[in-house]
This record gives structure tokens, sequence and C-alpha cells, in this order.
């Protein structure tokens, strides 16, 4: 079963990926929206290239992928840096449809065979097919507020996507929101088209002086949080709320919405109702919505966090279990017989 579970998830990632990446039209594939550093297009080559390495090259697999596509969509690589025409769309849709074939027919038999010493500090091949599973849903999520950052924008203003837009006067609001590890929660909610910037730091209680070693030894009573400053014309309170909830244990009953006014918390009191009458959890869902207490902003060190220190972050992330996904792999969901 964990095998079947694992297989499936890559292929049900694979093909919700290509469908929302085909939501993008062919002429706003290249541009790069305001707070981005990359295209959709890279991001669909970056997709390939670290499947087809983390899955096939660390199981031992022969390669499919020719050695140029490294130079495009590497880790470290961008569109401004390119040197000559990238492979094209259709050839990496089709190329990436060949290589879920291919995991599904060579490996579906060698899942609990060991690989070597990676910076995954993956196993076996069955745990390669899972990160690289948690890698493509972190970026669909990604090209999801691509996208929504391209719908907002006008034709005659797409030209000017990679500068900020300094004529916008709607003013900014701010939404708070807590999940466990505030690292993770500030990337997923960074790379979301319409914020302008996510802060790490401490909320939910009384201390008017909480640090980072305060609240993992448990002698505080704040919670590690964020703080999101967002454009409510690119991107709505609802869309936040979406994103919180996809990267979440709502079981835990230390997360946590804290809203600022009737709105807000009108809004998050009927997204977890959803929640709740949805009944995909075995436990009952314990994040709790309250008033907005004082957001203490934690220690320099825990600011962009994950820019920082990538691999540690992604161990954290793994080992932390803050995405669906993840809650997903550790049985938190129902199976669809269940429901």
């Amino acid at each position: 079963m964990r095998d079947e579970f694992v297989l499936r998830l890559v292929n049900k990632h694979i093909k919700q990926l290509i469908r929302v990446l085909n939501q993008c039209p062919p002429e706003k594939r290249s541009i790069v929206p305001e707070g981005y550093k990359n295209n959709i297009h890279w991001h669909l080559g970056h997709v390939l290239v670290i499947t087809h390495f983390d899955v096939l090259i660390l199981s031992e697999q022969t390669g499919l992928l020719p050695d140029h596509y490294q130079d495009f969509f590497a880790y470290g690589s961008k569109p401004a840096d390119w040197q000559g025409e990238p492979p094209e769309w259709d050839e990496l849709i089709a190329k990436l449809k060949e290589l879920n074939h291919h995991i599904h027919e060579t490996l579906k038999d060698r899942l609990d065979e060991p690989v070597r010493e990676n910076a995954l500090h993956t196993q076996n091949i069955g745990e390669l097919i899972y990160l690289t599973a948690v890698h493509m849903k972190y970026h669909q999520g990604v090209v999801y507020g691509m996208l929504n950052s391209l719908k907002s924008r006008t034709a005659e203003a797409q030209d000017d996507l990679t500068t900020v837009n300094e004529n916008a006067v709607t003013p900014n609001e701010t939404a708070i929101f807590t999940g466990g590890c505030f690292w993770h929660m500030e990337e997923v909610f960074q790379k979301l088209g319409g914020v302008s910037d996510v802060y790490t730091g401490y909320s939910g209680g009384q201390d008017t002086n909480p640090t980072y070693n305060k609240v993992v030894s448990k002698t505080t009573d704040q919670l590690e949080s964020v703080e999101v400053h967002y454009n409510p014309d690119r991107v709505t309170y609802d869309e936040l709320l979406k994103v919180f909830w996809q990267n979440v244990d709502p079981t835990d009953d230390q997360s946590a919405i804290f809203y600022k006014g009737q709105e807000q918390r009108e809004r998050a009191e009927a997204s977890r109702k959803e929640l709740r009458s949805s009944r995909w959890f075995h436990k009952p869902i314990g994040t709790k919505i309250a008033e907005a207490t004082p957001f203490y902003k934690a220690e320099d060190e825990h600011q962009d966090y994950y820019k920082k220190s990538t691999l540690s972050f992604k161990v954290s992330e793994f080992l932390s279990g803050g995405s669906f996904i993840m809650n997903k792999m550790r049985g938190r969901w129902r199976n669809e017989n269940e429901r």
C-alpha cells in the first residue's frame, strides 16, 4: 500500500502540475512577474531537471535528458542569465510525461532499494520519489501564484512586470498565521503573487519579550507565527487562507489564524467550517481562530531563513511535516473510500 501511494502521489502531482502550467497563455510563459526572479517556463524546466536527477540519476538509472537542460533550469539559474534559447515548452511537457511513465515502469518494484548518500538524506528510491513529489507540489503552488499575478495585469503593462509598480495606491493589509515551523510558512507566503513582505515572529501570547529559544523550550506562551503583508487587489484574504490550510496540520491545536477585523474573522471561520465539513481528517480540526495580539518580529537569523540555509531548511521542512502531502503521507488524511 505504501509503495502504491508513493507512485500514485508522483503521478497525481505531475498531472496536476501540467494542468496548472497549461493555464498559462503562450505569450505569458516568458514573463517574470513582479516579486519573482524566474518565469513559468523556468519552473516547468526546473521541475523536470530536478525530478530527473533526484529520481533517475540518484537511483543509477540511464538519463533521459540532454545535458544542456542543466544550463537553463538547475538550482541557481534564472532566465536573465540564459545563453541562447531554452528548450521549447511542448518539448518539456513531453519529457515530463515520458519521465513519469519511466518512473512507474522501471522503479515500481525497486522502491525499497538503497541509494547512495545524497543531500536529501534519503535512504531508498521510494523516499526519493516522495521528496520529488514534495518539490513538485511546492512549484505548483508558486506557478499558481504567478498565474494570479499575471492575470491582474493588462496586456499593456506586461513589459513592465519585472519592476515594482510605483503607482499602486491600494495600501497593503496584514494577516497573521501560526502553523508550526515559521521558516516553512514564511517561504510559502513569500512566493505568492501580491505578497510584498513576510516576517517571521511570535504572536498569540502575553509575553512581551519572546525569543526563539523561549518558544522551542516552551517557556513562553507565544507561538511561531508569520505576518503577511499583501495587496488585496492582487491576492485576496481567502487565497491566503487556502495557502495556509494547504501547508499546515489543522489537527494541531498549536496552529492558529489571528484575525484583524471582523471581515478577516468571518472569512477565517467560514474556511474552517468548510474544512470541517469535508471530513478529510480522522482527528478534529484543532486550528484556533482568535483576535490578533501584538506581533513580535523574530531574530534576524530567522528572517528569510529558507534563502540563507537552503539545505537545513529543506531537511527541517521534511521532518516537520508542514505541507499538505506530508500530512497525507503520515496518515492524517482519510482514504477516499472512507469519505
